[in-house]
């Protein structure tokens, strides 16, 4: 059997650190009505690609700031039309809004294409060759059907756009796959549905005891709300570590594949702390709060391979130059569209 080296991730930013990055960005997007937030962006990112590190080697955020400032005032004359519309032409603005519903796919497929392209590890760009016609089926068509399955199709739907963007996504000349198959995101979303059916359940019961215990009823119907709220936040992160944990899990670029081991509890626990901490800090907690969990998230997280991490990236810079440098001014725009 062969051995596999194990890398782990890694995020070495600091709160403080990104505290500088976010005021100053704060400051400047407001003094320039909103302009300076393609640079925000910018600068955002490559701070947290910079500082998310494995083997020694840090990620590359390689977009340019005026290549977002074109989607992003695209979508500013957008909201505009759409807020002048409701107000003086409301079938107008019903219009756009169907416009942008049925674009939809079309968007997430140039941005998944514009921010792979613009990420690099050891100097080898990342791809995505998703194309639009499957991106309607698995972004509009199918979740279209959410409803009239009552929900019963969103496994497959997770499972189907899992696989859409792994076996789309190419490191250099690798392309991605996605090994895991359709179960075991039915039995998530099974117990996550049994998590959700909890304060429903006891909503109902105290309403049938309305009439033969009525203080039951009331502190059963009362408990309700705030139990469904707690369940929302623990169904919330539920569901991110395990889709997280068999994402990852799942994909493979060549012969490497991750490991992930999110848990459950642990990122529960980081949402509650970090939404009391801003709380009480009126905000200003946020930089630390977003550099914690981004430190938990890497810090479950290894790369596993045969060969040697370096090898592997040097055999992808051989063939990078078909896949990877052709960057269509088209999907520059949907990047600060989305």
């Amino acid at each position: 059997m062969t051995t596999k080296n194990s890398y782990p991730f890694s995020f070495t930013g600091t709160g403080g650190e990104y505290f500088r990055i976010w005021i100053v960005n704060i400051l400047l997007s407001i003094l320039t009505l909103g302009l300076y937030s393609a640079w925000a962006k910018v600068r955002t990112k490559r701070w947290f690609y910079g500082h998310t590190v494995v083997d020694g080697q840090s990620f590359s955020y390689l977009a340019q700031p005026m290549q977002l400032l074109k989607g992003h005032l695209i979508a500013w004359a957008a909201v505009v039309a759409y807020a002048l519309s409701t107000h003086f032409m409301p079938l107008l603005g019903v219009g756009l809004l169907v416009v942008l519903f049925l674009a939809s796919p079309f968007l997430m497929v140039a941005g998944l294409r514009f921010n792979a392209r613009m990420s690099a590890y050891r100097g080898i760009r990342f791809d995505f060759t998703g194309t639009v016609s499957e991106s309607y089926k698995v972004n509009l068509f199918w979740p279209l059907l959410i409803v009239p399955t009552l929900g019963l199709i969103l496994p497959y739907l997770s499972y189907r756009s899992t696989r859409f963007v792994i076996d789309n996504t190419l490191y250099g000349g690798t392309k991605a796959r996605y090994e895991g198959d359709l179960k075991p995101f039915q039995k998530i979303y099974l117990k996550a549905l049994g998590l959700f059916l909890v304060p429903v359940a006891l909503g109902v019961v105290g309403y049938l005891m309305r009439e033969s215990s009525p203080l039951m009823a009331v502190f059963m119907i009362g408990l309700a709300p705030f139990l469904f709220y707690a369940i929302m936040l623990i169904l919330g992160s539920y569901l991110m570590a395990r889709l997280g944990n068999l994402t990852y899990g799942g994909t493979h670029i060549g012969d490497v594949g991750f490991e992930s081991r999110l848990r459950a509890r642990s990122l529960c626990w980081l949402y509650i702390s970090n939404v009391f901490l801003m709380g009480i800090t009126v905000g200003i907690y946020y930089p630390w709060a977003r550099v914690r969990l981004a430190r938990y998230r890497a810090a479950q997280l290894n790369l596993q391979t045969a060969q040697s991490l370096e090898a592997f990236s040097g055999g992808q810079a051989l063939t990078a130059g078909a896949t990877g440098s052709e960057l269509a001014d088209a999907f520059d725009v949907s990047a600060g569209v989305l």
